[in-house]
């Protein structure tokens, strides 16, 4: 009787099996229908993810405080390029000022609207051909290597880690705050002057306001030279200059609004807050009646320090001004230096006189 080779058999077996297994698994590699794993759906919103990051605080802080930037995140279909903590330092460090809280809060919001796309944008889309216009209508664009070109001074804006995506978008953080062109003209022009001071603070806005105002007058009359140029030292012969400049309180609680003088009325009185050299807080000292401190201003004014230590603009009796007080420090807030003079906040408005070509009528109360 011929004896059953079972180890061929069970060879042939094994190897039927095998050819099975194999076949199948090839089949379904090489299925030109089978899809990779999806990407896992995104549990949190751009504001979320914001206000989670341990790394973003300062952007979390200015978007609670900006309902409108917060609406707007809040939307559908984003791009949010977000800067972290270490670009807003940066920023600070630059513009030379210890909060962002110190810059003009439309110059902060408009910079913030500059991160923003109404649009869902992947970072593997990016390149030297994409251009994004943003929420504050100026665009983004691209570098060869997909890395943010526009910036104020930089050209090669990398990100930091992954892209990371929201219910309602996509974030892409960055460690530069990333400024459209229309600010970064305006801070270039102004930093480390007297200009940026008063142009760029918060607590000058209201008098920023009417220099924009009284240089649309400079603008429409030949041999008027604008105020932005004198404070940003462009002025041929005013290479120095001091301002004694109102703060915001100074006109809320005169109930002064940049409606309240026609542009003409607006450049006289600025022009009386300028003084054409470099004087310090100490040079605004009340010695005797013989010897009477006066300033001649751009106004062609003269500002006088009476014997309370104030000042006086129209000769009559009594000050006009004093210097402005921090509530805070208790401290006098002068000898605010830069590369072209110094600003000293001052507790009032200087009139020019009482006739001249820059008259302004009494009814307007200024020094009530």
């Amino acid at each position: 009787m011929k004896k059953k080779n079972l180890f061929l058999k069970s060879t042939s077996s094994l190897l039927a099996m095998l050819f099975v297994v194999m076949s199948a698994f090839m089949f379904t590699a090489c299925d030109p229908e089978e899809e990779e794993d999806p990407e896992p759906e995104p549990e949190s919103s751009i504001l979320e993810i914001v206000a989670e990051s341990d790394s973003h605080t300062q952007l979390e802080a200015f978007v609670n405080a900006d309902t409108d930037l917060a609406a707007t995140l809040g939307g559908d279909d984003l791009t949010l390029f977000a800067p972290n903590d270490a670009a807003f330092d940066k920023l600070k460090i630059a513009l030379g000022v210890e909060s962002l809280e110190q810059i003009r809060p439309d110059v902060i919001a408009a910079v913030l609207r500059f991160h923003a796309v109404n649009s869902v944008e992947r970072r593997e889309s990016f390149s030297e051909e994409t251009e994004l216009t943003t929420v504050q209508s100026e665009n983004i664009t691209f570098n060869a290597e997909g890395n943010i070109f526009t910036g104020c001074s930089d050209t090669d804006v990398q990100f930091v880690g992954e892209e990371i995506l929201a219910t309602n978008g996509v974030v892409h953080v960055v460690e530069t705050i990333l400024v459209p062109t229309s600010i970064c003209n305006t801070i270039g022009a102004n930093l480390n002057k007297v200009s940026q001071t008063i142009l760029l603070s918060a607590n000058f806005s209201v008098l920023a306001d009417a220099i924009a105002k009284a240089d649309t007058y400079a603008a429409e009359t030949e041999g008027v030279t604008p105020l932005t140029q004198i404070l940003t030292g462009s002025v041929e012969g005013l290479s120095q200059i001091t301002v004694l400049a109102p703060p915001n309180q100074v006109f809320e609680m005169g109930k002064i609004t940049i409606d309240s003088f026609e542009p003409q009325q607006w450049y006289g009185i600025i022009a009386n807050h300028v003084i054409g050299s470099k004087e310090l807080r100490e040079e605004f000292t009340y010695i005797d009646a013989d010897n009477i401190v006066t300033f001649r201003t751009l106004a062609q004014g003269t500002i006088t320090v009476v014997p309370s230590g104030g000042l006086d603009s129209n000769g009559q009796s009594g000050a006009e001004a004093t210097f402005a007080v921090d509530p805070d420090t208790g401290e006098e807030i002068v000898n605010i230096e830069s590369e072209n003079g110094v600003v000293h906040a001052i507790a009032g408005i200087l009139l020019p006189a009482s006739s001249g070509r820059y008259a302004v009528d009494a009814k307007y109360g200024l020094n009530k």
